[in-house]
């Protein structure tokens, strides 16, 4: 982490400091700091993952999240298959 970075990041901690943690999420999305694509990408591939653990068939579980979403196939499709979330770094 850069100092930039780091100094971001302080200020972020100064918005939220004193929240619980439910608060301080809900506090960054009405702000606009959260990135809802990267959110959707995570939620889209933690659900296929447990609708495959729990014995769905993969293509199916795809189908029926984008018709749940109200998105298309492929946009499910790619957030499964093209993991972009990116790591976080130390």
């Amino acid at each position: 982490m850069n100092l930039t970075e780091r100094k971001l990041l302080i200020s972020l901690l100064g918005i939220v400091q004193n929240k619980s943690l439910s608060e301080a999420v809900k506090m960054m999305w009405q702000q606009g700091l959260l990135n809802r694509t990267a959110l959707e990408r995570l939620y889209i591939g933690n659900e296929v993952q447990r609708r495959v653990r729990a014995g769905e068939v993969k293509v199916r579980a795809i189908d029926q999240l984008s018709r749940e979403m109200n998105c298309s196939y492929e946009k499910v499709r790619a957030a499964v298959y093209n993991k972009q979330i990116k790591k976080v770094r130390s």
